[in-house]
């Protein structure tokens, strides 16, 4: 499918579902953004709380404002199917997607401009944001991005698959000329989760990634999300499997050899079984810790100390659940 990009042009794509007591934090960040042109677009998943009718209320302001603003609805279907419908309607050369309870700060979005600009090897640009709580928004005390030493790396396929890296949607932007090449017909799959896996990672696998050393936007943890949690080994156990079956879809989309596709797929095996023996001991689930283990040990990433499996017996025995 061909595509016009309008020189310049921003497009902001929010997926967004009951968000009546703070999406308006989202749009009022973007309306005082330095930067224009900028193409607005906000797809309603369903919402029940009013949170339509406050989206839909800023479209005057919007359009004084200088920003084209487009509103869509659609049933319930889940994020990735949201930001697929929004995709359609995109007429940037650059994509950006903050979901609804982020903030940008007024040169969030040019200050990714210039950067991508100045740096065509670049199809993504990724920048710092500050993480801080619902009821404490003026709070500075955390990075996203934890100073992680492999920020800067441009080649950034693999740190990503490792899950190392900054997947904030509203830290990102991107090329959409790239993201087309990527991703046909602007499609990923509709998974409950991983969005931005999906949009990012066949992107790093073929150009440079480039990071703003920099917060340039507030992600904002809310006690509603607490309730999203994994509170139990069954549920942290089928979170990382059911992740990394997404993992193998999207390496399987990407135009690589076979034997690459392998061994980026055993990379994500042994990385899921890492997390399997640690929610093992986590839980006292000794066989799941045995024999994930096992799977780590026979390809030589075990842990290297010996007194490992001791350390887990003791632990069982201290809670009443150690059985030979």
């Amino acid at each position: 499918m061909n595509h016009t990009y309008h020189s310049g042009l921003v497009s902001l794509v929010t997926p967004g579902w009951n968000g009546k007591a703070f999406v308006h934090r989202l749009l009022d960040s973007i309306i005082t953004q330095t930067y224009r042109p900028i193409q607005y677009i906000y797809v309603d998943d369903g919402s029940t709380d009013g949170t339509s009718d406050i989206v839909k209320g800023y479209e005057g302001i919007f359009k004084e404002a200088g920003i084209d603003f487009l509103y869509i609805h659609q049933e319930n279907s889940g994020m990735c199917q949201a930001l697929m419908n929004g995709f359609q309607y995109v007429k940037g050369a650059y994509l950006s997607n903050p979901e609804y309870d982020d903030i940008l700060f007024p040169e969030s979005v040019e200050r990714r401009v210039q950067y991508l600009k100045s740096h065509p090897d670049c199809a993504v640009v990724v920048a710092d944001a500050w993480v801080v709580p619902e009821n404490h928004l003026d709070e500075r005390k955390r990075l996203i991005s934890h100073k992680n030493p492999n920020r800067f790396d441009r080649n950034h396929f693999y740190q990503s698959l490792m899950s190392n890296t900054i997947f904030n949607a509203a830290c990102y932007m991107v090329r959409m000329e790239r993201f087309d090449e990527t991703h046909p017909n602007r499609q990923i799959i509709p998974y409950p989760y991983g969005s931005n896996q999906q949009i990012l990672l066949p992107l790093y696998y073929r150009w440079n990634r480039g990071f703003i050393d920099e917060p340039l936007s507030l992600f904002v943890t809310r006690p509603s999300s607490l309730s999203k949690l994994k509170k139990s080994l069954k549920e942290e156990a089928d979170y990382d499997l059911n992740y990394k079956e997404l993992l193998f879809s999207v390496i399987d989309g990407i135009d690589m050899p076979e034997e690459d596709k392998s061994l980026y797929k055993e990379r994500v095996e042994i990385n899921v079984q890492k997390d399997l023996m640690l929610f093992g001991e986590k839980y006292g689930d000794k066989k799941l810790y045995q024999t994930a283990y096992q799977y780590l040990k026979d390809r030589g990433e075990a842990p290297p100390i010996q007194h490992k499996e001791d350390l887990f017996q003791s632990i069982l025995k201290k809670l009443g659940l150690w059985s030979k």
